[in-house]
């Protein structure tokens, strides 16, 4: 079983990325669940996500503690890290949040997501861009990450969270890409 937990603000598409990691889940077979929490706000308020993908049922969605972090601004990391295990992942946006020198590193992931998805064409698909960098860690930390959907069913699954918007999937999908390379040839 793997627990994620996704952190940011209203506009970041932090709900869209759990729908997507969902989606992607179910298709592969699994069993998934998401379970969003949001401000009242529709820009600018909170905004968290837990998944959980097993591969058996799943007894509650509720998550206290998680192998996955991914947090898109400071708020979120600073509320939310101490959630993740110590063994766990966390992939967090270093255009918005900075972290203190000497701190321990671990498995702390800074990834410069919205510097990237501005290169793609479109800042909105940070998101994307942390999916991506998020799909290829998860082939890195098998045992920690598992079961995760592979990139091709994260590529797969855009169209179903963007329908009839095929300029939003292309540039989303580029986006994932990046992200993706990025965590391979690690620059981020």
């Amino acid at each position: 079983m793997c627990r994620i937990i996704l952190g940011g603000s209203g506009g970041q598409g932090v709900v869209t990325l759990g729908k997507l990691l969902a989606v992607a889940g179910m298709n592969e077979g699994k069993e998934i669940s998401c379970f969003p929490t949001y401000g009242a706000e529709m820009r600018g308020g909170y905004a968290f996500v837990t998944v959980v993908i097993s591969e058996e049922e799943i007894p509650s969605p509720i998550v206290s503690r998680a192998e996955v972090g991914v947090f898109l601004n400071p708020f979120a990391y600073d509320y939310l890290k101490p959630m993740v295990i110590n063994s766990g992942v966390i992939i967090f946006n270093s255009d918005l949040i900075r972290i203190k020198k000497g701190r321990k590193k671990g498995n702390l992931f800074p990834v410069s997501a919205d510097t990237i998805a501005q290169r793609v064409g479109d800042k909105r698909s940070a998101n994307m861009v942390i999916a991506g960098f998020l799909a290829s860690k998860a082939e890195e930390f098998p045992n920690l990450i598992t079961p995760f959907p592979a990139l091709k069913s994260l590529q797969e699954s855009l169209p179903v969270i963007f329908p009839d918007k095929e300029n939003v999937v292309a540039i989303n999908r580029k986006a994932l890409l990046s992200g993706y390379d990025a965590a391979r040839s690690h620059v981020f």
